[in-house]
Order: structure tokens, then C-alpha cells, then sequence
């Protein structure tokens, strides 16, 4: 009989599978994490397909990663508002599990004889002609393999290393930021003036401490036959402690001290003076920031406390402005972060 033999060809299966939950669809696929894993390798992976099964999902804390396998099961996470920092710790993860995997010496059965008999392991003593063979039932000795321990994942901060925990720039590093904006002062030289602000500050997950400058755009103020015009310069110094949110999005509660130079000269009057006085005051500041990436930023609203009232008159004319027992101050700044 004649038979027509043809050759059967295996399609090799990526090693991998990846599916990702609602809100993880920025994590990497099968084929980019395939790609990852093989460029930390420096070769393409041979071994058996679907050896490893990792699934992507976002929640209220962040990003996870769960690997699974047949030796067991491990989970990363990142607290990052991107999944960039998790990709990367899952790729090392695997990376290192599969050199592992290849490290360890396969378990060969040994081989039969015609007569049932297994044949001794090579270097093996000769067992001696004549020697009892083992009772039925009897348990025969077999070899066991180590299993790896689980690798450990660098973490991004503090030269450390924790285990099962992504690395990033978030999780309570201590970042270093530097921010500049707007600033409006209500009730404090008139009802609304605009201002600038500037701040150099370091903090970290839950805490951070600012200091900076305040520059009042100057106010002309109509009073009487003429005018008054207004200047501050002034410096801030403030604490935040974390109230609510995550690395992502926080709300602060904020206190410190306000202090200045405000300076009025005189236009336009029989006499024309200029008048100094110190400003001080303390703000009751609540603060919505974002500080996990290299750009963020910073809206704040507070209550100012002055220490001083800073109300000018003219003689002959009255009291210029006369400034509420409470201020308010409302900013909103554009924040630099680099992580230490």
C-alpha cells in the first residue's frame, strides 16, 4: 500500500499571555512585554508556551500586576499614575524566573531494560550479582528538584530592595519641587489685587514643606484729589500634611507664615508722602496638588489671619481702604518634581 507522508510542522506559542482589566488598557500587551522581557535577556525565549500567565488591573491604589505559573503565583504593584513603572518591574520579574527556570536541571527518568529492570545511573556502583532485589511495594528512591525562590524586585528609591513591590518615583520618595503661578489677595491692600508667586519645596508621600516669594502687581487706588499707589514684596513659608487622596491626586491642609513689605506712596495731594509698614500674616490654607510625575500642579485657597492690620489714610481725606479682620488668598502654580 502506498501512503503519502507529510511533515508537520509546530508553530511555536509566545511563552506568555497577558489580559488586562478596566483601567489597565495603558499596560503592555503580550507581544510588548514579550518584547521587554527578550531585550533584558538579550535572546528570544524557546521554552514551553504558556508557561506564564500575567494579568494587568488598576484599583483605587494604583497598578497591579499578578504572574502566574506553575510553581505558584506572585503580584507587583506601583501606586504611579501610569503603568510605565510596573511594565518594566514585571519585564525584570519574568526575566529573572525564566533564567531560573533555565538554570534548573531537567528530571530524566532513567531507562529500562528489556527485562523491567531500570539501568543504573552512569558512575553508579554495579549492583552485586546475587543482591536481594527490593520487596514489592517498596518505595524506590527519587530525585527531587529546588524550587527558586521568588526574585526580588529593586525598588526605585533608598538603594533597598523590596520584594513584590514595582519600582517608581512614587511610594514615599522624597521629591524636591519648585513652582510658580498666579496668585490673587482678597481684603488685604483692596478688595481684589493679582499677585505672582514663586516656591522651592521637598516633601514626600504624605508631607511636604515650602518656601518662596510673593510679588503684588502694583495698585493705584483713587482717594480723594489723588491717588495712591501700592507695592508688596513679601515671603511665605508653609507645612502640608496629606488629609485625603493618593500619590496621584491629594488634598492638603497647610498653615504657616506670610510676611512683607508694603509700601504706599502719595500722588496728587498738598503733601506727598510714602509710607512703610511690615505684613504679617497667617494662612489656614486647603491645597488639591498633583506631585507624582515631572510635571504637576497646585491649587490653593486660604484663609489669611492678619497679625497686622496695614490700613493707610490721608490726612484731611479718611482711612484709603479699610481691610477686613480676615483675608483670603487663592493660587494656582505649575509644579516641577524631581524625586531624590
Amino acid at each position: 500500500m502506498l501512503a503519502a507522508a507529510g511533515t508537520a510542522r509546530a508553530r511555536a506559542e509566545p511563552f506568555l499571555s497577558v489580559t488586562r482589566g478596566d483601567g489597565a488598557e495603558s499596560c503592555p500587551d503580550a507581544a510588548r512585554l514579550i518584547a521587554r522581557v527578550e531585550q533584558l535577556r538579550g535572546r528570544p525565549e524557546t521554552g514551553a508556551s504558556g508557561a506564564y500567565a500575567v494579568r494587568f488591573t488598576r484599583g483605587d491604589d494604583g497598578f497591579r500586576a499578578s504572574i502566574r505559573s506553575g510553581s505558584g503565583a506572585r503580584e507587583l504593584r506601583d501606586r504611579g499614575g501610569s503603568c510605565a513603572a510596573l511594565e518594566q518591574a514585571t519585564a525584570v520579574t519574568l526575566a529573572l524566573l525564566l533564567d531560573s527556570d533555565a538554570r534548573e536541571p531537567p528530571l530524566q527518568a532513567p531507562e529500562a531494560d528489556v527485562g523491567g529492570e531500570p539501568a543504573p545511573a552512569p558512575g553508579a556502583p554495579a549492583a552485586a550479582a546475587g543482591a536481594p532485589a527490593p520487596a514489592a511495594g517498596a518505595p524506590s528512591p527519587q530525585a527531587s528538584a529546588a524550587v527558586p525562590p521568588a526574585p526580588r524586585v529593586p525598588s526605585g528609591a533608598g538603594g533597598g530592595e523590596r520584594e513584590g513591590e514595582a519600582p517608581g518615583p512614587e511610594g514615599g520618595a522624597t521629591r524636591l519641587t519648585l513652582a510658580a503661578g498666579a496668585t490673587g489677595l482678597f481684603g488685604v491692600v483692596r478688595p481684589f489685587a493679582p499677585a505672582l508667586s514663586a516656591e522651592v519645596g521637598i516633601g514626600g508621600a504624605r508631607w511636604r514643606a515650602t518656601m518662596g516669594a510673593l510679588w503684588l502687581v502694583p495698585q493705584t487706588l483713587r482717594h480723594g484729589p489723588g491717588e495712591l499707589r501700592e507695592t508688596l514684596l513679601g515671603g511665605a513659608a508653609r507645612a502640608c500634611f496629606a488629609a485625603a487622596g493618593s500619590e496621584a491626586l491629594r488634598f492638603d491642609v497647610c498653615s504657616g507664615i506670610h510676611a512683607g513689605w508694603l509700601q504706599v506712596a502719595a500722588s496728587g495731594y498738598t503733601r506727598n508722602d510714602v509710607a512703610e509698614k511690615a505684613w504679617l500674616a497667617v494662612p489656614l490654607e486647603l491645597s488639591l496638588s498633583r506631585l507624582s510625575g515631572p510635571l504637576g500642579f497646585d491649587v490653593g485657597a486660604a484663609a489669611l489671619l492678619p497679625l497686622r492690620r496695614n490700613d493707610f489714610s490721608v490726612d484731611g481725606v479718611g482711612v484709603a481702604y479699610s481691610s477686613p479682620p480676615i483675608g483670603a488668598l487663592v493660587s494656582l502654580r505649575g509644579v516641577g518634581v524631581w524625586v531624590l
